[in-house]
């Protein structure tokens, strides 16, 4: 619901939409070409969809196995069905918003075409389906299917005419708004403006930040420990995850880059932390295993954790990959270079693409983890597994990597959190690698190397697989990272003169002896590679390598290697001539491939076009006719030949009366093959009757021969007595049912004549005809062919009648007499909007217009008609007059239940097409129609009857598909659209008819009060159209609405005064359910019970929206107050108390709040003083900060001394809202007033002082300046100190009320709680050391708190009763008599050490004789 004061008079934008738009202070919008008929946009989006709903759907339902599994496997299977999905989400839809913003360039333009199709089908359809098969379906299988078309839409997607390509060059072009494919920027691109250019920039950032979020976060539920129950399919999934973020780390990388780039770091960090997620399930997969293995899994198994165990080790090598620099520091600017162009042009990322500035994405960070990353590599390759891990760090690592039952938990940082799994792995190799280290320099050689693996446990040993993909990834480093290539070149040559097997190459660990003889050849010929590499020489590692080498007994190889590298080392040193020499072989190689995939290239096309142009001609699997229209004719026409030349012998023997001719065959086209079905029987169905005789006359002088037609005399007599008499001779009844079914049948071919001409004047002119003859046949049945329009108008009509009663219901059963006396009228009325006949009719216009104008419309046709006999009729007028109100009533009823219809089966296309056909047709035959009535409006209002379909889109459940959620949600759009076009018929009548102007704003102002049923939206949107649009436009029509309004008010006033008798009984019999369970009462303005909650419901919105007119209108709140306290409106007055904070802040802040203040005291009577004190209430400033002004102060006094009670007194009540604004002084000399008046006046006033000192509760302020008084409000310290230091006698208070104020505030322990209680008595006792008397009330108070907070019992006994006999308290009478009554109270409480024995002790020795004479101690 909106808010009052977001009504406001400020100038309306000219192209904002009044009723769609967000802002409710937008205005009117001219109507689109799109809102005459259904949206191309919209049809093509339905298309979409129902495309990506039907591979979803087909997905979410594949049991997991594959189908056939000798031809292909389940993930071939898989991918083969969401190829739709790719195809629509990546190409077709791009295509298909383009295409329609050529096709409509007026309408449509390419940006709202290509982002409304993004929205729908890719953002809210597509991309959460997979997204959630890819996080929680059971299936391995899917969810991996999932994850890969990710990766899948991801490289489509950059391809050219997609959301994000990369290829296109033009800026105009670039993305989805251009035909894509790569090109040049040069002419013929159409510029576009800078800020169009910039939104499509940001478009495309965010919509490939939206695909790798979810990528992301596709992957990383895999990857949690437990997914599955199974331990084989757990490490299946989350192989699949780490595969995924393999590929997903380096898009992600480069997208971060750039939105810190372009200084977006919001942007970068959105999608940073997922991504450390990312990387800490993959590295906790990798090393946290054994921490993890309590659960009952061994994921160590050879068969079942090799595959992940792999996959983890390739996702490590992709880390360090881009957590590193792509040259070694301080190299030459060529060689830096050099690097950087080919890792560019490898799709490289490496941290010189991470522009620097970011306060948490930096650099250092992830350069530490792939440094850790690397060293643990290193490890694997050098000890052939993980070193064993302290179980303490793996316990820490595990606890904060997965908190509970929830994987990957909160940490300090998303880098400790890896760097706490990373950096232990990494420290365990790095403390092995140091002893061997130190041992070998204790040997005597420095570069010795001594590993004595026996010693060293291993966390999990590596198998052939998961072992040749780690000296990969150290290879492969070495080469792409120049800074890693000298301690990757070491790592390999230590682990070559030390493989595994040892000397005798037997099995070890995981490795089979043919295992451990492929690893010994990898390590050889990956030192051999590195040898050839020229950092070997540049780095000086060529010697650690080559002696690996010969030790290997590899010598001659590592020669040539190294004389290789050393040559290729002194080409880059040398000139550009030698280059150039080296380069001829290689480039020539290069162009013969080039040559040879061209010719092959050319075979393929060729051969492609062969088999095309056969199946075209019908070759290949038998014959069959081409998709092409023209070939499929002529191949037609080519085999005419083959036709036998006699026609084939039929069953009759009757002869044909008719010859076959080309009349003949034209009539059988025509009619759709009617006229070969002819009832010989039937004489108007032989040859188009005998009651007419035609003769042919003279020819005249222009060449052209006169015809005469004449009626047959004995049809003419027959028509007659058919017209006069009432009873008929057989014959003549014979003759005259024939003649209506004739004219039925004929009514009927005019009707589809005229539907099916293609000749715009010609349909025109059928129509007319059928217009005419609809009325002229009264009481003529619809044929069977149009039997169908004519029970649609009956069931619209029925169905009005079943939303109305009394009076409304009559002229509904008048409307259903209607249809059943002029069932061809009706049939008119409905026949493009019946599924059946409305299917088969076509609307062409030869030059290319709109079919179906509103000129040419039958239903409008039918209606002039009516009106026009209306206005010829001399006699009995209004009976004429009626009839074109009744046929007008049945077309809008009939527009109605087509919508009805259409929301009731959202899957049925045809209903919903006539629907939305229909709704779009309707406001443009309103404007073309002479007059309106009352009724008609009423029932485009129906129109937004919508909860039903609503209610339906809402609801979720397992048992529903994807198909029918998707139908629902679009009925539900399509709904909503239909009944935003009723509100607009609702306000062009308005605007331009002044007969019908109330009606047209009393529909209105009723569906936004709810009175007429809508859903929540259209609701909403009709109070947005009465306040903003209508309202606004003229006096008139503000008049009108505040007249519709205070209907709506007076109805939901007569509503609550009919059910009060039974909200009442309701709340009571709830208000004793609930003090027998002893449950708090809730606060007043709160419903009491299901049935006044409803009626609140009810009575809320005409509420509000006459609110909102106050606040325009300050006059008008007379109006709501005098309803409101009608007698038996409870609930309509609790509604108004309950929105009163809208209203009084709303007008408060329009018209200022002194002013209103006083106009509304003025205008309320003595009964409507509750109303006008929360009024009052409201209009104070509620925050802390800001306090009520000054004016409203002088108001509320004014409004206190004009309203005197019945004894000439003011009433307290009008100040209380602004008590917390008035100074202290003020307060402290109005307090006598607070105390007289009724205890809860009292309670409210003592309220509003203290509201705002909430934080001063337990302080007494002091006057900053004591010759000005600047203190406001009062807290409640200072409230309990006062009303001690009250002198009741000389105010003319009596003593009694006095005490008993005294009393309501000790009970009051919200406010007076026990420590507001002690600052008080504290600093009135500190006021009496100083010399002034204790009040009265003092020691009574005293001794009444010692029986309500026993917490204060240790102070009063240890420091206040001292105090007072330090102030000598038994200096006075009546306060002395009450020390003693308090001291004696509290001697013997029994509570360990508190007694007040210690205060009786400091008496004098006269007065403590007093006190034990008076209380002797027992």
């Amino acid at each position: 619901m909106m808010q009052l004061d977001d009504y406001a008079t400020d100038p309306l934008h000219p192209n904002q939409n009044p009723i769609t738009d967000d802002d409710d202070n937008a205005a009117i919008e001219s109507d689109s070409s799109l809102d005459e008929e259904e949206s191309p946009l919209v049809l093509a989006l339905d298309d979409l969809e129902s495309r990506l709903v039907a591979s979803l759907n087909e997905f979410k339902s594949h049991p997991g196995r594959a189908s056939d599994p000798r031809s292909q496997t389940i993930h071939d299977e898989l991918a083969s069905i969401l190829r739709p999905v790719v195809e629509v989400t990546s190409h077709l839809g791009p295509s298909t918003g383009r295409a329609l913003a050529n096709g409509y360039p007026h309408v449509l333009g390419v940006e709202m075409c290509v982002d409304e199709i993004y929205q729908r089908t890719v953002s809210e359809l597509a991309l959460p389906v997979i997204l959630e098969s890819a996080q929680s379906d059971v299936i391995p299988a899917k969810r991996a299917a999932s994850l890969a078309t990710f990766h899948t839409l991801y490289n489509e997607w950059r391809k050219g005419g997609s959301w994000l390509d990369g290829t296109t060059n033009a800026p105009a072009w670039s993305g989805p708004y251009g035909p894509g494919g790569a090109g040049s920027a040069a002419g013929g691109v159409p510029a576009i403006a800078p800020q169009e250019s910039g939104r499509r920039t940001n478009l495309r950032s965010m919509r490939k930040a939206e695909l790798l979020r979810r990528w992301v976060q596709g992957a990383i539920p895999n990857l949690a420990p437990g997914t599955f129950t199974s331990s084989s399919l757990d490490a299946s999934a989350a192989s699949r995850g780490v595969l995924s973020a393999s590929a997903a780390l380096k898009p992600c990388l480069k997208y971060m880059a750039e939105r810190i780039g372009s200084a977006d770091d919001a942007g970068a960090l959105r999608l940073f932390l997922p991504v450390m997620r990312l990387i800490e399930g993959v590295l906790g997969r990798l090393f946290l295993e054994g921490a993890r293995k309590n659960d009952g899994r061994d994921i160590n198994n050879e068969k079942e954790g090799d595959a992940l165990r792999s996959s983890c080790i390739k996702f490590l090598e992709i880390v360090v990959l881009c957590f590193s620099n792509k040259a070694l520091p301080g190299a030459a600017g060529s060689q830096a270079a050099r690097m950087k162009k080919d890792a560019s042009q490898a799709n490289d990322f490496s941290l010189e693409d991470l522009p620097p500035g970011h306060p948490i994405i930096t650099r250092e960070n992830l350069e530490e983890i792939g440094e850790y990353a690397f060293s643990t590599l290193r490890g694997l390759v050098l000890l052939g597994g993980q070193a064993e891990i302290d179980p303490n760090l793996l316990l820490a690592a595990a606890a904060s990597s997965s908190v509970g039952n929830e994987f990957m938990g909160g940490g300090s940082s998303p880098f400790q959190q890896i760097l706490s799994i990373i950096k232990p792995a990494a420290l365990a190799f790095l403390k092995v690698e140091s002893d061997a280290e130190k041992a070998g320099a204790e040997s005597g050689d420095k570069d010795s190397f001594i590993l004595d693996r026996s010693n060293i446990e291993l966390g999990f040993g590596l198998s052939q697989k998961s072992y040749s993909l780690s000296i990969n990834a150290v290879q492969m480093l070495a080469t792409k990272r120049p800074v890693f290539f000298k301690e990757s070149s070491i790592c390999l040559a230590r682990r070559t003169m030390d493989p595994p097997g040892g000397l005798s190459g037997d099995a070890e660990g995981l490795l089979t002896k043919a295992a451990v003889t492929g690893i010994r050849t990898h390590l050889r010929s990956s030192c051999l590679t590195l040898l050839r590499n020229f950092l070997s020489v540049t780095s000086g590692c060529w010697e650690a390598l080559a002696d690996a080498l010969n030790a290997s007994g590899m010598k001659a190889q590592a020669d040539r290697a190294l004389q290789a590298s050393r040559q290729q080392l002194n080409l880059m040193k040398g000139g550009r001539a030698a280059r150039n020499r080296a380069a001829i072989f290689y480039e020539w190689e290069s162009a013969d491939n080039t040559r040879q995939l061209k010719r092959q290239r050319d075979s393929d096309d060729a051969e492609a076009r062969v088999r095309a142009a056969k199946i075209a001609r019908g070759l290949g699997s038998g014959v069959q006719l081409p998709t092409s229209m023209v070939d499929a004719c002529e191949l037609v026409l080519l085999n005419l030949e083959n036709l036998p030349p006699k026609r084939p012998p039929v069953s009759s023997t009757s002869q044909r009366k008719r010859p076959i001719d080309l009349d003949f065959v034209v009539d059988a086209v025509m009619s759709n093959g009617a006229s070969l079905s002819v009832n010989e029987n039937r004489w108007y169905d032989r040859d188009g009757g005998e009651a007419w005789t035609m003769e042919e006359g003279e020819v005249g002088e222009d060449g052209r021969r006169i015809l005469s037609f004449s009626l047959s005399d004995k049809v003419l007599k027959a028509g007659v007595m058919a017209a006069e008499s009432d009873e008929l001779k057989d014959s003549v009844k014979a003759f005259a049912d024939q003649s209506k079914l004739a004219a039925s049948k004929a009514f009927s071919r005019v009707l589809f004549s005229a539907s099916n001409a293609r000749s715009e004047a010609v349909a025109d002119m059928g129509k007319q005809i059928a217009a005419r003859l609809a009325w002229t046949l009264s009481g003529v049945k619809p044929s069977i062919e149009i039997e169908s329009a004519h029970s649609m108008a009956v069931k619209s009509v029925e169905g009005a009648m079943s939303k109305h009663d009394g009076k409304k219901k009559e002229s509904a059963a008048e409307l259903l007499s209607f249809v059943e006396s002029h069932p061809l009228v009706s049939s008119c009325l409905t026949f493009d909007m019946t599924p059946n006949i409305s299917s088969q009719a076509v609307h062409p216009k030869e030059d290319g217009g709109q079919p179906n104008s509103p000129a040419s419309s039958l239903s409008l046709r039918v209606l002039n008609e009516a009106y026009v006999c209306s206005t010829d009729a001399d006699d009995d007028e209004r009976l004429h007059e009626k009839k074109y109100e009744q046929c007008l009533d049945v077309y809008v009823s009939t527009v109605v239940n087509a919508c009805n219809m259409a929301n009731k089966k959202p899957n049925d296309n045809e209903r919903k097409r006539i629907a939305n056909l229909a709704a779009s047709a309707l406001p443009h035959h309103l404007v073309s129609l002479p007059a309106l009535t009352p009724s008609a409006l009423n029932l485009v209002g129906a129109m937004c009857d919508i909860d039903e379909i609503s209610k339906k889109a809402l609801i979720k459940s397992s048992k529903q598909t994807i198909a029918e959620s998707a139908a629902a949600h679009a009925a539900k759009a399509a709904a909503e659209k239909r009944a935003t076009a009723a509100l607009l018929i609702l306000r062009d009548v308005a605007f331009q008819r002044d007969a019908v102007r109330q009606s047209a704003i009393d529909c209105a102002v009723a569906i936004a009060a709810g009175r007429l049923p809508a859903s929540q939206p259209i609701e909403d949107k009709a109070l947005k159209l009465v306040m903003n649009v209508i309202y606004p436009k003229n006096a008139d029509c503000a008049n009108k609405v505040v007249e519709s309004a205070s209907k709506e008010l007076e109805h939901a006033a007569i509503f609550s005064i009919e059910n009060h008798e039974i909200i009442s009984k309701a709340n009571k019999a709830n208000a004793r359910k609930k003090e027998k369970s002893g449950h708090a009462i809730r606060s007043p303005l709160l419903p009491q019970s299901e049935e006044e909650k409803h009626a609140l419901d009810r009575v809320r919105k005409p509420v509000v929206l006459f609110m909102a007119l106050c606040v325009r209108r300050p006059e008008i709140i007379k109006i709501i107050m005098e309803m409101s306290c009608e007698e038996g409106a409870d609930v309509l007055a609790k509604a108004v108390k309950t929105n009163m904070p809208k209203l009084a802040k709303a007008a408060a802040v329009k018209h200022g709040a002194a002013n209103i203040a006083l106009k509304v005291s003025d205008m309320a009577s003595e009964a409507e003083i509750p109303l006008f004190l929360s009024f009052l209430d409201n209009i104070a400033p509620a925050t802390e900060k800001s306090l009520p002004s000054q004016e409203l102060i002088d108001a509320c006094h004014e409004i206190q001394r004009k309203r005197l009670d019945a004894n000439g007194d003011a009433d307290p009540q009008f100040v209380i809202p602004v008590l917390s604004g008035m100074k202290r002084e003020e307060l402290v000399r109005k307090l006598p007033e607070f105390v007289k008046a009724k205890d809860d006046i009292f309670k409210s006033s003592l309220r509003r002082m203290s509201e705002r000192l909430a934080k001063y509760a337990l302080i007494f302020r002091i006057e900053p300046d004591q010759t000005e008084t600047t203190l406001r409000g009062m807290s409640s310290c200072e409230v309990m100190v006062y009303l001690h230091q009250l002198d009741f006698n000389a105010v003319g208070l009596p003593q009694p009320r006095y005490l008993e104020s005294i009393q309501l505030c000790l009970e009051d322990d919200n406010l007076f709680n026990d420590q507001v209680i002690q600052a008080a008595l504290d600093h009135i006792s500190g006021k009496f050391l100083e010399g002034e008397p204790l009040p009265l009330a003092y020691m009574r108070t005293v001794i009444l708190t010692c029986s309500k907070h026993e917490s204060l019992h240790s102070w009063i006994c240890h420091v206040l009763l001292p105090r007072l006999v330090e102030g000598r308290v038994y200096n006075y009478k009546r306060q002395w008599e009450g020390w003693m009554r308090c001291a004696k109270s509290l001697e013997n409480t029994g509570d360990h050490g508190v007694s007040s024995l210690e205060a009786i002790q400091k008496l004098p020795d006269e007065q403590l004789k007093l006190y034990r004479a008076k209380y002797p101690r027992k």
